[in-house]
């Protein structure tokens, strides 16, 4: 790792970072700014953290089957779009599970369930 001069890609502000490359100097500055686009980037990278849990790679290791990578990047941009408030929820149905994405004040909230019905008939 170099010394690089991250530039914030919102607001421009400078930072001296430790970083592999000019444009991850400038992705670590991003996430690092104290301006509105800065914590937006923060809030989306949670979101996005959160996803890798409950539907991506680190979804075995809670107990859920991973979606495929296309249907990954569908929800992250659905979840993107939550986190700009451009929508305040989404639900949809995903591999026989449920999946809800929604945002409540200054919180997003991400659950993944599955409701699991066992039973049967007599006839007399």
């Amino acid at each position: 790792m170099e010394s690089y001069t991250g530039i914030c890609k919102h607001c421009g502000q400078t930072q001296i970072v430790k970083a592999e490359s000019q444009e991850d100097a400038n992705e670590r500055t991003t996430l690092e700014c104290s301006c509105p686009g800065g914590e937006l980037e923060r809030t989306k990278k949670h979101v996005r953290e959160q996803l890798d849990v409950l539907i991506g790679e680190l979804a075995p290791d809670n107990g859920w089957d991973p979606v495929r990578p296309e249907v990954f990047e569908t929800i992250k941009a659905m979840a993107d779009r939550i986190a700009e408030n451009l929508i305040s929820s989404c639900a949809m149905r995903v591999d026989g599970t449920n999946l809800k994405i929604s945002r409540s004040k200054d919180k997003i909230n991400i659950e993944r369930s599955k409701t699991v019905r066992q039973g049967g008939s007599i006839e007399k």
